[in-house]
């Protein structure tokens, strides 16, 4: 078979290329979460106020997300509406021009964190001077991941859009356990503390940047016969790539930005409160990084279905989808409400900031099971260039989280109503993108489109 009809998602039984194309992603969403667990779990053994710093820090590495999901979103649906449309020139274009401007992006992200980093920090009014001081000293150093990411991120999407999510999942995976096999030897073995958790993330980061390029440029079934890292810049197609990734990373710029205020709220509750919600955070994320690499699977099988005009075939991709997403939403939030005191447990010892965790992950558990549904929505309505739906959505959404979560924490429910403001929200954005998205798939042909090979 050749690597085009490998990576066709146009043709073929829907539900077995949809889970092809979904599970490497979805298991690298998982092996993140290992890994974010793991860091902790070892940081942990340092402290509390190491797990907090690092958490507070981690809050800047996912503003930086918010320009990297605008390229990788750009260059993702470039790439999969121009493959189904049987354009690969076109879709080349998008992917050479969405990597260059991540990288540039990326470098001048990472310098404005390392030199800002004391004045940014301290928006979060942190009280204790030794919790600031390593905060300090870790993002001085995770700083130096940030082009690396953007870069390989970006790859991936390029990838996905072509249809070939094997790949980048190897590879991610292979730069996620150099990751794990590093930390423990960097912060104990060589004594380097909170440095060397970032150390090893900066190691890790290289290395995933640097086999996806070669496998860019080198590996046999890359998506282009030939491709060059460096072009003259295409206006047209950048212009077309902010179009449809601006609106992506506007709602991640505003999730992160509002989430930080909580944070700041969260932070006059005491450290163990930063320290339980950050380790929650982290179980939590076992649904909803899974539901995003959903999203971005459905991004690419949507990409290349909406450019071939492949109605009757999109229909099916969205009932299939929402029965398996529905599943694992319902698994996974069982086991996070059942399991909350072991969860917690692993990470924290001090039993106040135990039961700070296991308050939060069973008031969030409810919403799991929306969220990862939601992901079907998500990836249905970017795929289809409607980036613009979903950022509405979560935007207002978000808005209206922090005044829930400041009005509830200010009654006798103090974290409980932070925690509570957060579920009912996300509950409410879930609802909404998924009425949303069944009325608007009702305006689509019913008869396929005719596209020429």
């Amino acid at each position: 078979m050749s690597s085009r009809a490998r990576n066709d998602l146009t043709e073929g039984p829907i539900f077995n290329k949809l889970f092809k194309l979904s599970l490497p992603i979805m298991a690298t969403s998982l092996m993140q979460t290992a890994h974010s667990l793991t860091n902790m779990f070892w940081l942990s053994w340092l402290g509390e106020g190491y797990v907090a710093a690092a958490g507070l820090v981690t809050q800047f590495i996912w503003l930086s997300m918010s320009l990297i999901i605008m390229f990788r979103t750009g260059a993702e649906i470039g790439v999969a509406q121009n493959m189904g449309k049987r354009e690969p020139e076109m879709a080349k274009a998008y992917a050479q021009n969405g990597l260059m401007l991540a990288v540039v992006f990326g470098t001048v992200f990472a310098v404005a964190l390392i030199l800002l980093r004391t004045h940014l920090l301290r928006f979060f009014d942190i009280e204790s001077e030794y919790l600031a001081n390593i905060a300090q000293q870790y993002m001085a150093i995770v700083a130096l991941t940030v082009p690396f990411n953007f870069g390989h991120f970006v790859i991936t999407g390029i990838f996905g859009g072509y249809g070939n999510t094997k790949l980048p999942f190897y590879i991610n995976s292979a730069a996620l356990v150099l990751n794990i096999a590093l930390t423990p030897v960097f912060i104990f073995v060589f004594d380097m503390g909170i440095v060397g958790a970032a150390v090893g993330m900066v190691v890790a980061a290289v290395f995933n940047f640097i086999l996806k390029i070669w496998a860019m440029t080198k590996y046999k079934n890359r998506p282009f016969e030939k491709y060059a890292l460096i072009v003259k810049i295409s206006w047209d197609r950048v212009a077309q790539i902010l179009k449809w990734g601006v609106p992506v990373g506007a709602e991640l710029l505003l999730f992160t930005t509002l989430f930080m205020v909580i944070t700041r709220l969260i932070t006059s509750f005491g450290e163990s409160a930063i320290a339980a919600h950050q380790v929650g955070m982290q179980i939590e994320s076992l649904s909803f990084m899974v539901a995003s690499g959903f999203a971005s699977a459905m991004t690419a099988f949507i990409g290349q279905n909406f450019g071939a005009g492949k109605w009757a075939r999109l229909r099916t991709t969205f009932r299939v989808s929402y029965l398996f997403m529905a599943g694992y939403g319902a698994v996974i939030s069982s086991v996070i409400f059942i399991f909350a005191p072991p969860l917690i447990s692993i990470f924290l010892s001090d039993p106040h900031s135990i039961g700070i965790g296991v308050s939060y992950l069973r008031i969030i558990a409810g919403a799991q099971f929306l969220i990862c549904i939601e992901g079907v929505a998500t990836g249905s309505f970017r795929g289809r260039g409607q980036t613009m739906k979903p950022s509405i959505a979560s935007i207002s959404c978000n808005i209206l989280r922090v005044i829930l979560c400041y009005a509830l924490a200010a009654t006798a429910l103090g974290t409980s109503g932070i925690w509570l403001g957060i579920a009912i929200t996300m509950a409410i954005r879930a609802i909404w993108m998924l009425v949303w998205h069944k009325l608007n798939i009702r305006k689509h042909p019913m008869a396929d489109a005719i596209v020429a090979d």
